[in-house]
């Protein structure tokens, strides 16, 4: 972008922004206008009926009128001003009325100085002094937000007032003139600094408006380009796991044969080298396989389905039937939920949970217990077993891949069983965690969504 492009776009955002800044000001004033109105009818109420003890009620009457007209008319524009509801664009024509209806209200009042003034009554005006002071005060808080509505009600009211005492002539009413000046200036500098804080506070929320906008919007383009990158990590993870299958079932096939074919001919380290090649194999192999269904998970994206837990289970049962007869294991399972999700993936789950809670026993054969409960529109199932337990500090790693807190031949594994869980609960908008003491078993919980939730 060239330099004068940049600086109109810079303009124009200048523009906006004191546009909407304008537009917050003239709210302010509008949000008051009504209660204020009804305050100012009060108190020229009570104006009127002191004055005219000792006028007589037909200036009174006719001021009052006047009051009356001018606070119903700016009571209906704020009503109107309420319904249009009107943009930043339109902000300079209801200020504009606006301060017509503050003039009009100050002439008002400024002509009550002369109409309600009492000659031969000091007492009534000191009275109305009092409530013109009154007026000039209390304006503050009703015009604050836009400095020359304020400037206009307060200067109609003040230099009216203090002519009509100075026009008596004697000592104490050019004094009273005096005060009445001063104390209007010093409303006027007052109110000139209640603007500028408004406006500066306005400033700051525009601006911090503006900066978490942009923070909120780096954040969501941050989000995107790690979903982007997570969703390439995953793809590269699933082409780079089902292409490694191949040359390592080749690795393995020819190891087998070999040793199947030229074990009588090779001494007893050759067969045991060969059988380290065999191992490794199957190792990387079910490693890469486990990969791959954790890949897989993301990858597929299926209908959900409502999938029954307890027929799910029975299938289970059966494909485990060697390791539970091995072992001697016994499961005790409870009535199960049907829940909306994947059938293959929550199977998964179930099926890591079962094999671990086979796999790491003690001595005593395994003991297992599959539970369920309601909550909150989710099913929450336990798996509990009586096996070797979890230490605290790795009760929350457990779920990280490739993390095994046991190595060696009596408990083999990748370490992708549980975080591939993790992943499957997760992505059904679940969680998985575990209570476990070490050496008394574990159980496992996790929750899915209820088919009728």
């Amino acid at each position: 972008m060239s330099q004068a492009g940049a600086n109109a776009a810079a303009a124009v955002a200048e523009d906006d922004q004191s546009g909407h800044l304008l537009a917050e000001q003239i709210r302010l004033l509008y949000r008051n206008t009504t209660i204020a109105q009804i305050v100012t009818l009060l108190n020229g109420a009570l104006l009127a009926a002191i004055q005219g003890t000792a006028l007589g009620y037909r200036a009174v009457i006719l001021w009052f009128t006047l009051l009356a007209v001018v606070s119903f008319s700016r009571i209906t524009l704020a009503a109107a001003f309420h319904r249009a509801a009107p943009d930043h664009r339109q902000s300079a024509i209801w200020r504009n009325l606006y301060c017509v209806g503050a003039a009009l209200g100050g002439m008002v009042w400024g002509a009550s100085s002369f109409m309600l003034f009492t000659p031969d009554s000091f007492v009534h005006q000191i009275f109305l002094a009092f409530v013109l002071s009154g007026m000039l005060a209390g304006a503050i808080g009703i015009m604050g937000s836009w400095f020359p509505a304020f400037a206009l009600f307060s200067i109609l009211i003040g230099l009216p007032t203090a002519l009509r005492f100075a026009m008596v002539g004697e000592g104490m009413h050019i004094a009273m003139a005096w005060l009445i000046f001063l104390f209007m200036a010093t409303m006027l500098v007052v109110a000139y600094r209640v603007n500028r804080a408004i406006v500066e506070s306005l400033q700051l929320r525009f601006e911090n408006r503006k900066l978490i906008d942009e923070l909120e919007q780096r954040v969501n383009e941050r989000t995107r380009d790690l979903s982007r990158a997570n969703q390439d990590l995953e793809k590269f993870a699933y082409a780079a796991s089902h292409d490694l299958q191949e040359p390592l079932r080749t690795v393995a096939n020819f190891a087998e044969l070999l040793s199947s074919r030229y074990s009588d001919r090779l001494d007893a380290d050759g067969r045991e080298f060969i059988n380290y090649v065999v191992t490794g194999a199957h190792h990387m192999r079910k490693l890469v396989d486990d990969l791959l269904a954790y890949a897989r998970v993301d990858a597929e994206t299926p209908s959900p389905a409502n999938v029954d837990c307890n027929a799910l289970f029975g299938e289970l049962r059966k494909d485990l039937i060697a390791a539970i007869a091995e072992s001697g294991a016994t499961i005790q399972c409870g009535t199960l939920p049907t829940v909306s999700g994947n059938p293959v993936q929550i199977k998964q789950v179930f099926s890591n949970l079962l094999t671990n809670a086979i796999k790491f026993r003690r001595e005593a054969p395994p003991q297992i217990h599959i539970r369920s409960a309601r909550e909150n529109g989710l099913c929450i199932i336990s798996v509990q077993d009586n096996g070797t337990g979890i230490p605290p500090k790795y009760q929350k790693r457990i779920f990280n891949m490739y993390e095994r807190l046991h190595s060696g031949p009596r408990y083999p594994g990748t370490g992708m069983g549980l975080a591939l869980c993790k992943k499957i609960v997760e992505r059904h908008h679940g969680r998985i965690w575990v209570d476990s003491t070490e050496g008394a078993g574990s159980t496992f919980y996790f929750s899915l969504p209820a088919a009728d939730a």
